[in-house]
């Protein structure tokens, strides 16, 4: 799996909630960034990363979603479960 962004992330969810990665292949995600998230993933730092590669960040501070949180999260692991309380409006991060 090319990137640990949000599609990528729900690819290797769906493999291993099939039961079959491990019986088809050895499943292998790549990501470029040093942290999983992709275009959920933000920093602060612009300019050129420590090997010399573009810093992409398509979020900004204090990012408010305006979709239903139902729209964001799985259906069998939600928000709230992460959190351990439930939330209102989404703030990122």
């Amino acid at each position: 799996v090319v990137g640990a962004g949000p599609s990528g992330l729900s690819v290797l969810r769906a493999f291993r909630a099939a039961g079959e990665a491990e019986a088809l292949c050895d499943l292998v995600c790549y990501e470029k960034q040093d942290d999983w998230g992709g275009l959920w993933n933000y920093t602060w730092r612009t300019g050129l990363d420590r090997y010399g590669e573009p810093v992409h960040c398509s979020m900004y501070r204090y990012l408010w979603s305006n979709g239903p949180k139902e729209a964001l999260e799985f259906a069998d692991y939600t928000f709230e479960e992460h959190f351990g309380k439930p939330i209102g409006r989404l703030q990122f991060p």
